[in-house]
This record gives structure tokens, sequence and C-alpha cells, in this order.
């Protein structure tokens, strides 16, 4: 796998997390998203612990820039020690013409399809503080079906304040109260020796 694949596969959002038995729970998506407002950099303060792409990932980031077309170009970013250091990515979302606004579609390998169901929800934000992201799609094998999640809570800041933590806490589980939260979600580690970059060292890949 080059640099630039394993990147993708390590960064990308809604790529293959975890797989569990059963169905996609129900979600509630923020259907009056404001992408203008959405747009910047985002720290990933918390994760599902049991996405493997994301395991020993450390000072990730994601910049979100809304283009003229009401397109966004995606930049997401990390240090991994399976990459042996940082490693970034460059992707694009559009509006998911399935599962409407607050729902985008990204891909980082190439145009991504509007007629497919968004791999890229945002449960909530108030654009200034916190944003809480998810992501699930099914897959049947043998007649048993599995569900593919991930989840991240993203900040404007590099911690969360015990109070606003606390708070997260009981909005993800009044949005998902099937999903586990206190068993599946740990803290994305954003260190005083992090390295942030603004501008993506790669390019959308086609």
């Amino acid at each position: 796998m080059n640099r630039a694949s394993f990147a993708a596969a390590l960064l990308s959002v809604g790529a293959s997390a975890s797989w569990v038995l059963g169905k996609c729970p129900e979600i509630k998506i923020k259907t009056d998203l404001d992408l203008a407002r959405y747009s910047g950099t985002w720290y990933e303060t918390r994760k599902d612990f049991l996405n493997v792409f994301e395991i020993g990932a450390s000072c990730t980031t994601a910049n979100y820039s809304l283009n003229d077309d009401g397109s966004v170009t995606v930049y997401n970013r990390a240090y991994t020690p399976f990459a042996f250091g940082y490693y970034d990515v460059l992707g694009k979302g559009v509006e998911s013409e399935v599962t409407g606004p607050g729902s985008l579609v990204v891909s980082f390998h190439s145009e991504p399809d509007s007629s497919r169901p968004g791999n890229y929800n945002v449960l909530d934000t108030d654009y200034d503080t916190y944003a809480l992201f998810f992501s699930c799609s099914e897959k049947t094998n043998f007649g048993i079906e599995y569900a593919n999640f991930s989840f991240s809570i993203l900040s404007r800041e590099r911690t969360l304040s015990d109070d606003l933590r606390a708070e997260l806490a009981e909005k993800t589980k009044a949005i998902l109260p099937s999903y586990d939260y206190d068993s599946n979600v740990v803290d994305t580690k954003q260190e005083g020796d992090c390295e942030y970059s603004p501008e993506p060292s790669t390019q959308f890949l086609q």
C-alpha cells in the first residue's frame, strides 16, 4: 500500500471502523446543518475505541471548507505510530440526496456520489464548541447482518471541559440510546507536542 493509500485508509471518514452484529441504530441527524458555520478546524477529542483505523492515533484534526458549488473540501490529519509520523488526506463531501441535509457523502478516492446514503452524519453541533459525528452502514454475509459504525466528538478546542464532556455524553445517549457510549468512547490524545497544519500536503485523489 503506498503512502497516499495508507493515509486515506487511516483517516477516511466512514471507513471500515467497528463491525458488530445487528443493524444500524436509527439516528436523528441535524437537518438544519449550516455548512458555512460548520466549516473550519475541528479537533477530535473523543472517539469509538473499536475503530481499528484509529488505534494509537493522536493529534487528530479535521478541517472543512465550503466551496462555491455547495460541496465541502475535507482535510483530515493525525499522528499514528503505525505510519511512523503524521499523515493527512484530502477529500470531498456533498449533501446526500437520500439522507438529506446534515448527512454528507464523503470520498477520498473519487468524486462523491450524492445519490448514495451519507457516510458522514452530523448528529448535533453548536458550531462554536462541539460537533457529534456518527456513521453506520450495513452488510449481510451468509445471512448474518453486520453494522459498521464510527463515532467521534469534535471540538473547536483541543480539550473538553469536564462539564461539557458530561453534557455531550448525556446528549449522545439521548440521540443514540442503543449505542453503548460508556463502554465504547475513549479520549483522543491532543497533547502539548502535537503539530497542527492548516494546509494539506496531499492532493484530492481522482
